[in-house]
């Protein structure tokens, strides 16, 4: 491989930048991925991923399955609920608002034949673990560790220098480099981007009890509280609270941390131990509605970064990734330039209405459960109760959960 000049040049090698590297390679192109700390796999990293089951499809073409499939936990089940940590466990404490998707609910053919769980809890170190080592042995995908400088958005290719003093050469450069990206700055897109009041406090817990892959994730006025199953008694812990709140329990002793989680969850997990040591995120919206300027494209957070209340945020990245694979593919097979923007242009269309439809749609239930007024606290757990009395809502819910809706890619179809 010509170590100057590239098919596709990919900044960010966290997991979306690593995944579409992998996707584009097995298209046959050529990738410069380049990062000046790429992502590596990190033993006490708590983070974990919902993977959708349109997204394991993803996952299953390009060869990355056999390898995570035993360290993924399936999801059977998901139940959500409306309340508040004082009434929780009170009858008629979460004002009628309990919805359950059950996996049975969804069609053979649209899981999958052999019964396809509603998707999958990995752990974000073990799929960088995988990413990596097939990284390694791929020939197609050249990881540079470095700083990409003024990058130069030409009219018939990118050229980019790197800090170490070598340019890169590519048709177009993909800005996978997260909700803070450098390039979509300093490029120039226009981004809508605000920051919520809360942050993330995610961990991991060992329980006493089975949780039969349930997935739960509860309303409360400070912000959503979800248990994610992962592989055996042990759940994994998404806990939103409003500033300064997350910080605040994040700094409990392991005791008084396991007394909170046990008056938001209850007992049916029985004893609980925690099995990592909490870590805090802030929380931001970004979104960029013409994510495409010249020759360089966003994808990921850097495209659209997402509150985690209904854990999509690396499903739409997955999508991305997918779309691209085959906006590229159609293009070469004509013998067009991958670059040009026409091209980028069919990217734009195809992933356009999905990706505002569903950031916007998040950053609305987000303000809609994550307060305490009355009103609108009955409303909204009225509706929980009117969806779940009506399947093909729950199905619709589901599928768009499974992120199995619209025209789906190649990479993604059943």
């Amino acid at each position: 491989m010509d170590k100057n000049r590239h098919d596709v040049a990919i900044a960010g090698a966290g997991l979306t930048g690593q995944l579409m590297a992998l996707a584009l390679s097995q298209q046959g192109f050529s990738v410069a991925l380049i990062d000046p700390h790429p992502a590596d796999a990190q033993a006490d990293d708590p983070r974990t991923t919902a993977l959708a089951y349109a997204s394991v499809r993803l996952f299953r073409r390009l060869g990355l399955w056999d390898a995570l499939e035993d360290r993924a936990a399936a999801i059977n089940d998901i139940l959500v609920t409306n309340g508040r940590p004082a009434d929780r466990f009170r009858k008629g404490g979460l004002s009628g608002g309990r919805l359950h998707f059950p996996s049975s609910l969804l069609p053979e053919h649209t899981a999958g034949p052999e019964g396809t769980p509603l998707g999958h809890i990995v752990r974000n170190a073990d799929m960088l673990e995988v990413f990596r080592a097939r990284l390694k042995e791929d020939e197609n995908v050249d990881l540079i560790t470095d700083r990409i400088g003024e990058v130069e958005n030409k009219r018939g290719n990118v050229t980019l220098p790197l800090g170490g003093g070598q340019t890169i050469e590519a048709a177009f450069l993909i800005a996978c480099d997260g909700k803070q990206s450098r390039l979509r700055e300093t490029q120039g897109f226009r981004t809508r981007k605000w920051g919520y009041d809360q942050k993330a406090l995610a961990f991991n817990l060992k329980t006493e009890k089975p949780h039969h892959g349930v997935a739960q994730e509860i309303f409360y006025p400070q912000g959503p509280f979800a248990i994610l199953p992962l592989l055996g008694n042990e759940v994994s812990i998404v806990w939103t609270e409003k500033n300064p709140g997350a910080d605040h329990y994040a700094r409990l002793p392991e005791d008084e941390l396991i007394e909170e989680v046990r008056a938001r969850v209850g007992d049916h997990l029985g004893r609980l131990e925690l099995s990592s040591k909490p870590a805090v995120f802030p929380l931001t919206f970004v979104y960029v509605n013409n994510p495409v300027e010249g020759r360089i494209v966003l994808a990921g957070d850097a495209y659209h970064g997402i509150h985690p209340i209904a854990g999509q945020g690396f499903n739409l990245g997955i999508k991305d990734i997918a779309v691209m694979a085959d906006v590229l593919h159609e293009a070469r097979s004509h013998g067009l330039d991958v670059g040009a923007p026409d091209v980028l242009a069919n990217y734009v269309r195809w992933r356009r209405f999905d990706s505002a439809a569903l950031s916007f749609g998040t950053d609305a239930m987000t303000r809609l459960f994550s307060n305490d007024i009355a009103p609108v606290r009955w409303a909204r757990g009225a509706g929980l109760g009117l969806v779940q009395h009506f399947d093909p809502a729950r199905v619709l819910f589901m599928r768009q959960a499974g992120a199995d809706t619209g025209e789906l890619p190649r990479l993604m179809r059943p």
